[in-house]
This record gives structure tokens, sequence and C-alpha cells, in this order.
């Protein structure tokens, strides 16, 4: 059976629409929609065995039959451990297992084992600083005559049971700011002004929520384009004053935060919170409810109520920024004007082009985290609506070394540090503070690895022409 080349792309966007459907249904609550997934999966898989042959190619059908059920237990598992069905675990085990598995059958097991070390190296750093910073935190305690044993017991007893669903809403517009931190970063840029750009996007997401009376799967969609469009053009000033007059993004980054957040209360005069007409003053009315993010408790009855799909949203453009940094041009380009401008000029990248394609890709990440927060949990903008995503952004993208994937783990770190420790006072009378000592010990600890890096580059650049001077006089003489 041959299938026309112009064909392919057509069965694979339908296979890709069928899983979504199917996705989409299981979120609203129809179960059938596992039957469209299952369909999907075999679709891909037949699918792709007519495609090897027709291409003659010798690849063994495990490779996709693995990565296939890989995915799906990570997928399964992962939502029902977001959404407090523990023994989701034993399914995100399952992918881990069925991932070891396939590289060893296509790569061999030296592959794994140094696949193995790589990771665990580059987490040695974080699980030290992470450590470093609990130590440190035992000694206050000791010293301030708290106990440690039952403070970090309730600390993490809150965070990662009790509050869990709690720790997961923290997270969630965390991941979004990280990324866009993250994102910039990648090209060598700062975009400190995440912050204002939530606020655009929560101001949008607000404006179209109140207005736009369509079916939730159009809505919803609209809104994250629109709102997420709007937060992306906050940061065309910055980029385009950047490229042309060299004007560093931290400052007009950070001028545009504040005029976003300080146009927020005219915006919410102007919606529903006017003292004179209203007796909620610093909030704007609610967002239609076809506007809402489907809750989890939809598809899982034990979940907490307020647990919306935001958090897989968040996950999904991880996976999306990923790819798009190490697997595509753009990405390349991206990275390459970030690591050596001039060498990426050298070769014909143009660095303005990157620069726009960074901070605006970062103001739309940003912009994201206010349209979730709108959609999915408050359903309205208060004055205050902000938790200094935008700020602790920074934190978390730093923690993850600015890799995509690593930040979805850092945001929940610190949704778990934050939900615990709301959990530890009303347990132990411990005071917050202690939480935000180990945030700062864990950040210190994570950015003196880039200063002793630096430091150490600088010393072998010394001594390598230390050598070299040395070589010369020797030679002369």
């Amino acid at each position: 059976m041959n299938i026309n080349k112009k064909i392919q792309p057509v069965i694979t966007a339908a296979l890709v629409l069928l899983a979504f459907i199917g996705g989409w249904s299981v979120v609203m609550g129809r179960s059938w929609g596992n039957l469209l997934i299952l369909v999907a999966w075999i679709g891909y898989l037949v699918f792709d065995r007519i495609i090897d042959r027709q291409e003659q190619k010798e690849s063994p059908f495990h490779t996709p039959l693995l990565n296939s059920l890989m995915l799906l237990l990570a997928i399964y598992g992962g939502v029902l451990y977001l959404g407090a069905y523990f023994w989701g675990a034993f399914l995100l085990i399952g992918a881990l297992l069925v991932f070891s598995l396939e590289k060893r059958l296509t790569e061999g097991k030296e592959a794994l084992a140094e696949s193995f070390k790589k990771n665990l190296k580059n987490l040695m750093i974080p699980v030290f600083g992470f450590l470093s910073a609990l130590v440190v935190g035992m000694i206050i305690m000791v010293a301030t005559g708290y106990n440690p044993i039952e403070s970090y017991a309730a600390l993490f007893y809150g965070g990662l049971v009790k509050n869990w669903s709690v720790s997961v809403l923290n997270a969630t517009p965390l991941i979004f700011t990280g990324l866009s931190i993250a994102f910039a970063f990648q090209a060598g840029l700062f975009n400190i002004g995440a912050e204002g750009q939530y606020f655009i996007g929560a101001m949008v997401a607000t404006y179209l929520g109140l207005y736009l009376n369509l079916p939730p799967i159009f809505t919803i969609l609209i809104v994250i384009i629109v709102a997420g469009s709007f937060a992306a053009a906050w940061n065309f000033v910055p980029a385009l004053l950047k490229v042309k007059t060299g004007a560093h993004e931290v400052i007009t980054t950070m001028m545009l935060a504040h005029t976003a957040k300080y146009l927020s209360p005219i915006f919410i005069r102007a919606f529903g919170g006017n003292p004179s007409t209203s007796n909620h003053a610093y909030v704007t009315d609610q967002i239609l409810d076809n506007s809402f993010l489907p809750k989890f408790k939809t598809f899982l009855p034990e979940t907490n109520y307020r647990l919306h799909i935001g958090i897989l949203i968040a996950i999904a453009f991880a996976i999306l920024v990923y790819y798009l940094l190490y697997k595509t041009r753009i990405g390349f380009e991206i990275r390459a004007v970030g690591q050596n401008p001039n060498a990426a000029r050298a070769q014909g990248i143009s660095i303005g082009k990157n620069i726009f394609r960074a901070l605006l890709f970062s103001g739309f990440l940003a912009g994201m985290s206010g349209v979730v927060q709108v959609l999915g949990l408050d359903h309205k903008l208060f004055l205050n609506l902000s938790g200094g995503y935008g700020w602790n952004g920074i934190s978390v993208a730093l923690l993850a070394s600015n890799n995509p994937i690593g930040v979805i783990f850092t945001a929940l770190l610190w949704g778990v540090l934050d939900a615990g420790g709301q959990y530890m006072i009303r347990v132990t009378d411990t005071p917050n503070s202690i939480v935000e000592i180990i945030k700062g010990i864990v950040l210190f600890l994570i950015v003196a690895r880039y200063i002793y890096a630096y430091l150490g580059n600088r010393m072998k650049r010394r001594r390598k022409k230390k050598n070299e001077a040395l070589a010369s006089m020797g030679g002369n003489a």
C-alpha cells in the first residue's frame, strides 16, 4: 500500500486532530474520548509502519510502539498525579522504564548508561543546592527555638500531599513566566518585565471573557491567541529600542512592567470595579462561564474543585518551547545569537530578527500566565491579582538552567514550598520566612555556579596567555 506524499501531512494532521478531540472530550468529562485517543494511537502506529515500508526504511517496529506507549503512560500518569491521584506515579515510573527499554534496544546498553550519567550530573547541582538550603534552614530553626524535624515534616506533607492542589495552582503561572524568562535568556536577553506582560495578558483575557460568547473551546482558543499576542506586542518597543539604539531590555521592559501594573486599576474601574456604582471597587465583573477553563473534577471526581487544566496547557507549552529551541532552525538561530552574537552574524544569522523573535515570544509566554490565572482560577481581574509570578519566574528559570522541561519541575518545587509553608505555619507556628530563606539560598547557590564558571574561564584564559608568553620568550632565547 502506497500513500502519496501530498496526502501524508493531511493524515498526520487528521490523527493529531483526532487525538486533540479525544483529549478535549476527556477533559469535558466524556469518557468516550479515551476511545478516540486509542484510535489515534493505533492509526499512528499503522501509518508509521506503512511510511517506513514505502520508503524502504529498516527501523524496528518496537521504536514507534514503545515511544507512543511511553507517551501515553506519561500523559495519563502525569494527569492523574497532578489531580492528586498519587497512584499515577506508577504509570510515570512505567513510562520511564519503557523509555529506558527503548533506548537500550535502539542504542545499546552503553548509550543508556551514558545518558543516565549525563542526566544525573545535570541534576547534582540543583539537588545539592536544595539540600544545602535545607541544612541552613535547619540550623536557623534550631538557633531560634523551632523544631526542624516537625517543621520540615509539615512543610513537605503540606506541599506534597495535603495542599498538593494548591502547589499545582501556584506552579501553573510560574511555568509560563519561567518559560518566558528562560526563552529570552537563550537569546542572551533578560526579560525582567514579565510581570507587566502578565498583567497585559490578564487584562485582555478578562475583557474578552466578559463579552465573547462562543462555544467554550473556540472562546478559550481565541482568548489565548489574542491575549498572548497583546502581551507579545507589549515587548515590541523594548525589542525595537534594543535593535535600533542598543537600549538595554532590563530598563525598557521594567519600565513597561510598571506601566502595565498601574493600568490595571483603570481597567478595573472601566469593567465593573467603580466605587460609585459597585460594591466590588477593586475587582471586575466575572467573566462568562463559557470562558472558564475546564476543571480536573470534571474527569477526576475526587480532585480539588479549584484545580483546572491550566497546568496541562503550561506543560504542553514547555514541551513546545523545548522543541522550538532544540529541534528547529529558529531555535538554533536564537541560541546561536545568545551564545555568541559575533559568530552568529558571521554565519549570516540576523541578530535583530532573532532579538525580535525572542522578546515577542517571551512576552507571549508571560502573558499566558495571566490568561490561565483569569480563565482558570480567578475568573475576574483583582487589583492585586499578581502573586509576584513575573519576578519569581526569574528564580524558576535560573534554577532550571533555562531548560524548558526543567522549568516544569522547578515551578512545581516553588509551588510546593509556598503551599507547604502555609500548612507549616498553621501546624507548627514556624514562620514562613524559613521558606523564603530556603528559596534565597537555593537561588544563591545556583547563581554561584555561573559566577564560578565565569571566574574559572577567565583564570584559564589568563593561564593560557601566560604560558603562550613564556613559550615565546623561551623560543626567542
